[in-house]
């Protein structure tokens, strides 16, 4: 039943989690419908947190319905960088380490993903930060000097000094990577959520259906769903740009992260890049910005880079810009929000269908419970 790979989670060399890894491979061999009783879970949003969560829990042989409106999502305005990089205590890398650990055996179960393990090359903290990140992240990566950066990325013509090569790095397309996950989707609004002893229901304007348990994973929406509800949720929301060049050859080995900007190449040939790693700030006019942006961006690569589109998304970051992820204090409902969604959502998906289905809370996202940004509304 499902895909062997994606269960097999973690690389043989790095055994991160065995048990909750066992309890999902074994819910997972026993099948659906053990005991004449299937769980029935809904998960509202469809983005990449949402779409790993269905996946992970119909591997553990639950019945799922993913609902999506088209409200909340971050995922569009991803920038597709996976990393467990700067800023990041040790606890909250561990927990980025172990997703990226993850993230090939998804690759490989969806080609179609444009997952790609192409490294990155970073310069866009001074010298001193750069040092005290090799420093911190150990064999993650190294401090290359400008010949071997022009080794790593041959296509640029403007290379610093130093800079901090990380060769593990990845890239994912957001959108292909949620799309194939979720599967079926249903493109409902949900109105209101009504949680009991006895289970969910959950309401959209075809009517009203009934669940064991639900997975709010709405991105900036979920504050609405959960505030009828009596919880407030400490939660920001910044709007970034990215842009997305017409095609061209290939010029771009892996990831740059320059001080004014980020930038990869995808499969397609098509340039992205933003002002941060999560896109642009919002202000001002996106074309203008994005055009700009591509000017930059292509005096420093060698080539003319048309504006093929601007992708626009508020990214849902939690109170203490950490996940907040599990159990709701109300019965049935969990909650998964995360600003670095593409990094983690295969480790989310994986450790919240594993508590949802069995009771077990994965270690590693212990300390992430969503009680610290909820408050009573």
């Amino acid at each position: 039943m499902g895909n062997p790979s994606i269960r097999a989670g973690l690389r043989p060399d790095r055994p991160r989690r065995p048990a909750v890894q066992v309890s999902l491979r074994l819910r997972a061999a026993i099948g659906p419908g053990i005991g004449g009783w299937t769980m029935r879970v809904a998960v509202i949003g469809a983005g990449i947190l949402g779409a790993s969560v269905g996946l992970y829990l119909r591997e553990g042989g639950a019945s799922v319905t993913l609902y999506d409106a088209g409200e909340g999502q971050a995922t569009p305005g991803s920038f597709g960088w996976i990393n467990a990089s700067w800023g990041n205590d040790p606890a909250y890398r561990a927990l980025r380490l172990a997703s990226m650990d993850l993230w090939p055996a998804l690759g490989a179960a969806f080609p179609g993903a444009g997952y790609r393990r192409c490294g990155g090359l970073l310069w866009d903290l001074p010298e001193a930060d750069l040092r005290a990140l090799e420093q911190e992240t150990g064999d993650y990566g190294r401090i290359v000097d400008r010949a071997a950066a022009a080794a790593v990325e041959p296509g640029l013509r403007a290379l610093p000094e130093l800079a901090f090569h990380a060769p593990g790095e990845a890239q994912v397309e957001p959108q292909a990577a949620a799309r194939l996950m979720a599967g079926a989707v249903e493109r409902l609004r949900v109105e209101a959520l009504e949680p009991g002893t006895g289970g969910v229901s959950l309401r959209t304007v075809d009517g009203t259906a009934r669940f064991d348990a639900a997975v709010i994973a709405a991105g900036t929406a979920s504050a609405s769903l959960l505030e009828p509800l009596g919880l407030g949720l400490e939660m920001s929301a910044p709007v970034g740009h990215l842009a997305w060049s017409e095609p061209v050859a290939p010029v771009l080995r892996g990831l740059v992260m320059m001080p004014d900007m980020h930038l990869r190449q995808n499969a397609e040939g098509r340039i992205v890049l933003g002002e941060d790693f999560g896109g642009g700030d919002g202000s001002g006019d996106a074309e203008d910005t994005a055009r700009d942006l591509l000017a930059r961006a292509g005096e420093r690569l060698g080539v003319t880079l048309a504006l093929s589109r601007v992708t626009r998304a508020a990214r849902p970051v939690p109170g203490d810009g950490r996940p907040a992820l599990g159990a709701l204090p109300l019965p049935g409902l969990y909650l998964a929000l995360s600003h670095s969604g593409v990094t983690l959502a295969p480790l989310i998906g994986q450790a919240l269908a594993a508590e949802i289905l069995t009771g077990a809370r994965d270690p590693l996202v212990a300390r992430y419970a969503p009680d610290r940004v909820l408050y009573s509304a």
